[in-house]
């Protein structure tokens, strides 16, 4: 979880309180970059949350034994906030070049 949500995140910002604050805690990204790091990064945390919902059912199976499941709900929540994100990226990109035309 945490190569997903806070090694991208520490490459880029480093010890910066103000940027972690704002993209983690306040969930204000402004740039395209910030974008990139803040919404997968919440969806890892997200997926792997929703990741660990079957565990309880039945312990007996392989795939729901304990770092399964929520590995690949955190893997695929990652990918889907890489594809968010990359939305949120070209839509904010397209507004930014109509305003300067």
């Amino acid at each position: 979880m945490s190569s997903f949500t806070v090694a991208p995140a520490a490459s880029v910002f480093g010890s910066s309180w103000t940027y972690w604050q704002r993209i983690f805690a306040q969930t204000k990204p402004n740039e395209p970059l910030e974008y990139m790091i803040c919404i997968p990064a919440h969806g890892a945390v997200i997926g792997g949350w929703f990741g660990a919902w079957p565990m309880p059912l039945d312990w007996e199976r392989p795939w729901q034994e304990w770092p399964i499941c929520v590995t690949y709900g955190a893997m695929t929540g990652y990918l889907v906030g890489m594809l968010a994100s990359s939305g949120f990226v070209l839509a904010n990109g397209r507004r930014q070049r109509l305003k300067e035309d």
